[in-house]
């Protein structure tokens, strides 16, 4: 590697002895001093060498600082990854304590032996509208019990293992729920139609019943207790030589965001 810098640094001090000579030279008419001169050319060359020094030592200062603030830089980011967590962390036990309250609140003013349970797994078939719960035979749960969550019904038990329960839907159109009119008690059939709407059959073409009246359970066929919201009337339609009206439901409960559900335990309290 010397080999290379040795012509480099000749060539360098060979300019900055004839620099130094014209200057010390050039203009005076004192005799030439040998010793003055090589002082002059020490000193100059010395200062050349100091000023390369503290450009390298300003060098790799700046470039430690560099790595200093990288490295701080790094921890600032972790430790602000790890507070955007905690504060997401808090964020949701937040958001779930207020569902928690709210199936709280329902079963106070329902008065009913329930079970808390959370949704683990949607039915991907779209042909049937189901979700599977985190509680089963082992928690006395059994077939047809109902399910239900703060806005209302939401299905009943079709499937059990263990420690687990498949709850058919309300909107699956295998469902059917004998349904009251909150407002007029006109009585209808509540089917699933596989989508975020149900339909209300049977009901007749002269009954009363217009867009937005609360649909509840009758408490008849053994499953659901009465009173139950089940979702409002969103369309009523007549049709010509037809008996009944054609309407469609709003579902009560949105089952897209659905997390934790009560099922309703002893079945002689729904009579």
């Amino acid at each position: 590697m010397l080999r290379y810098w040795r012509p480099i640094l000749l060539a360098v001090f060979f300019i900055i002895f004839i620099v130094i000579f014209v200057r010390w030279t050039g203009g005076q008419k004192e005799a030439f001093n040998p010793a003055g001169f090589s002082m002059e050319v020490v000193a100059s060359f010395q200062n050349i060498v100091t000023g390369s020094a503290l450009a390298i030592e300003n060098f790799w200062r700046g470039y430690f600082y560099l790595v200093n603030t990288q490295e701080e830089n790094k921890t600032l980011r972790k430790t602000l990854a790890q507070f955007r967590a905690t504060n997401n962390g808090l964020r949701e036990a937040s958001l779930a304590n207020e569902r928690l309250k709210k199936l709280l609140n329902f079963q106070t003013s329902h008065d009913l032996p329930v079970i808390g349970g959370q949704v683990v797994a949607y039915d991907p078939k779209a042909w049937f509208k189901t979700i599977v719960i985190n509680r089963g035979k082992a928690d006395g749960l059994r077939i047809s019990m109902p399910v239900v969550a703060d806005g209302g019904a939401v299905g009943r038990i079709v499937e059990l293992t263990a420690h687990y329960a498949r709850v058919l839907l309300l909107i699956d159109y295998n469902s059917s729920i004998d349904t009251l009119v909150q407002r007029t008690r006109v009585r209808g059939v509540l089917s699933g139609k596989s989508a975020q709407t149900c339909e209300l059959k049977y009901v007749l073409k002269h009954d009363d019943l217009v867009r937005g009246d609360v649909l509840v359970t009758s408490g008849l066929g053994g499953v659901f207790p009465k009173g139950l919201k089940l979702g409002k009337v969103a369309r009523v339609r007549k049709i010509n030589h037809d008996l009944f009206l054609e309407v469609e439901a709003a579902p009560a409960v949105d089952f897209d965001k659905l997390e934790e559900v009560l099922v309703i335990l002893k079945e002689d309290s729904l009579l």
